[in-house]
């Protein structure tokens, strides 16, 4: 169960240049904002991902099709 306030303790290098790219390019002052920000746009942007490879899955058998190419197992 998360609680309503939960703190992060330390953050490693990598996990703290994330913070601060994703910062940056959002203007996002703190890291509590970051992390809510992420966690926000995380299943939308996961699902636009899931469905741009779907189209690219489609289009690529359209060409496969086409051109006589068999799919690779």
């Amino acid at each position: 169960m998360i609680k309503k306030s939960a703190y992060i303790r330390e953050f490693t290098p990598e996990q703290k240049k994330l913070v601060e790219r994703v910062a940056a390019e959002h203007k996002i002052k703190n890291a509590n904002d970051v992390l809510l920000f992420v966690l926000e746009q995380h299943y939308p942007l996961k699902n636009e991902r899931d469905r741009y490879i779907r189209f690219n899955e489609m289009k690529q058998k359209k060409i496969n099709a086409l051109t006589g190419v068999q799919p690779e197992p």
